[in-house]
């Protein structure tokens, strides 16, 4: 569960996140090993909470499946969908 340091007297504290990543693997759980260093990497590029110890991240494959290569090569192999809180 995210939860961020204050900025500018905001806290935006999302319930969790879904994302998807292609990734080149021989097997589904190096592929999920993978996918999920990725998005770690990926999360703190863009908010430096890992690095800054202000989230407690937990990631969960919901689905794994094979993929062609050519998902390897597309630029949109990044991102994330915050949900917020309730």
């Amino acid at each position: 569960m995210p939860s961020p340091p204050d900025r500018d007297g905001e806290t935006f504290q999302p319930a969790g996140f879904y994302c998807h990543r292609y990734v080149l693997a021989s097997s589904i759980r190096n592929a999920q090993d993978a996918a999920f260093r990725r998005v770690r990497e990926n999360l703190d590029r863009q908010t430096g909470w890992i690095k800054a110890k202000a989230v407690k991240l937990e990631l969960a494959a919901e689905e794994t499946t094979p993929a062609h290569i050519y998902h390897l090569m597309k630029p949109d192999n990044r991102g994330h969908t915050f949900y917020e809180q309730e």
